[in-house]
């Protein structure tokens, strides 16, 4: 087995998936976590070995969290690896997830080339693409870990931005170092603690308005406290923007509230000096839907402080959120004979129940 050779196998791995979804779409699913998926990846690559009569032996530790998760040794020694991702979301639009760590402590050096398969399991598709042919960034979460985007054009990969290689990453003895000086050659503030901070830190002002909208539509979609009329309310948001996205804002409550109140049209009612920050929410309802539909249900609950439930359609999360989120407006900053929850529905009228 050579790359060549391995690239066809991957692309026969990704048809016998839709083989399997079409035999037994309930079987994908019912893939609620990667580890679900990846026994899916498993049993299609032993069928696609199988089937093409290629010989390999498949190595899987469920749980381990070695890189990559699926390793194929082939007959003539050569091991390649496959690297499972996947996503719950109904309506999830995009290919982007985050990926593995950039500290690599995990990898099987002896592995010569790792493909990911991204499955939406409940849409039923898969996308499969060489590992470092989709790093599209450096990010965080509690660690420093690439952005994968399985639809990033050729020649815009963040290796290819940087001119740093995949290789270099991967052996180089600190990989932090090199993406620091590249962050730093970008003008951008780039700076580490530990494995626990943002790669490079930028203003929420200095962001496109598309950026900044969608971070507003996530904020009211994951943050419903958001509404609330307290010193405290912005608090989650801000964690989320400096260790998710690595942004900081030093007047939040400018970005999403502003000063003072406005009149607006909602759902056909006229409301009278509304607090702005309704004019917010009504602005980015897009993206806040968006940010809904690329979410998991479990997601959404732990951000809400619910029970887990399950949302399978984008109204039933949208009329979840406002039941939420009503009992949290400040009704002292509305007339009398305005109740909350009438005014998100006014918001999002269509999905009110008639």
């Amino acid at each position: 087995m050579d790359k060549t050779n391995f690239k066809i196998f991957i692309d026969n791995v990704i048809a016998t998936l839709y083989k399997m979804a079409s035999e037994n779409p309930q079987a994908i699913k019912a893939c609620k976590s990667g580890d679900d998926f990846e026994l899916c990846v498993v049993e299609a690559t032993k069928r696609t070995l199988s089937e093409t009569g290629i010989v390999g032996e498949v190595f899987h530790k469920p749980g381990s969290h070695t890189f990559p998760d699926v390793v194929i040794r082939f007959s003539n020694g050569n091991k390649f690896g496959i690297e499972v991702k996947s996503s719950t979301a109904l309506k999830s639009k995009g290919w982007k997830i985050n990926g593995n760590s950039v500290m690599g402590t995990t990898r099987d050096e002896e592995v010569i080339e790792s493909y990911i398969v991204f499955g939406k399991t409940a849409a039923l598709e898969f996308k499969a693409r060489k590992y470092d042919d989709c790093i599209a960034n450096v990010v965080v979460t509690h660690s420093p870990r690439y952005l994968i985007d399985m639809d990033i054009p050729e020649g815009k990969t963040f290796f290819d931005e940087s001119g740093i290689s995949y290789e270099a990453l991967t052996t180089d003895e600190n990989p932090i170092g090199l993406i620091t000086k590249y962050f730093q050659s970008q003008g951008q503030k780039a700076w580490w603690l530990a494995e626990s901070t943002p790669a490079a830190v930028r203003l929420f002002s200095s962001m496109s308005e598309t950026e900044q909208k969608m971070c507003v539509g996530y904020g009211f979609a994951h943050f419903p406290e958001l509404l609330k009329r307290n010193n405290s309310k912005y608090k989650r948001l801000a964690t989320w923007l400096a260790t998710e996205m690595s942004v900081v804002s030093p007047c939040l409550r400018d970005d999403f509230s502003a000063s003072g109140k406005v009149d607006l049209i909602l759902g056909g009612t006229f409301y009278k000096q509304l607090p702005h920050i309704f004019k917010t929410l009504n602005d980015s309802k897009e993206f806040m839907i968006h940010a809904l539909n690329n979410a998991d249900s479990e997601a959404l609950c732990e951000d809400w402080g619910i029970p887990k439930c399950s949302f399978t359609t984008e109204a039933e999360k949208v009329r979840a959120w406002i039941s939420v989120a009503a009992p949290m407006v400040a009704t002292s900053q509305l007339e009398e004979t305005i109740r909350p929850i009438d005014l998100l529905y006014n918001i999002f009228a269509e999905y009110k129940i008639s």
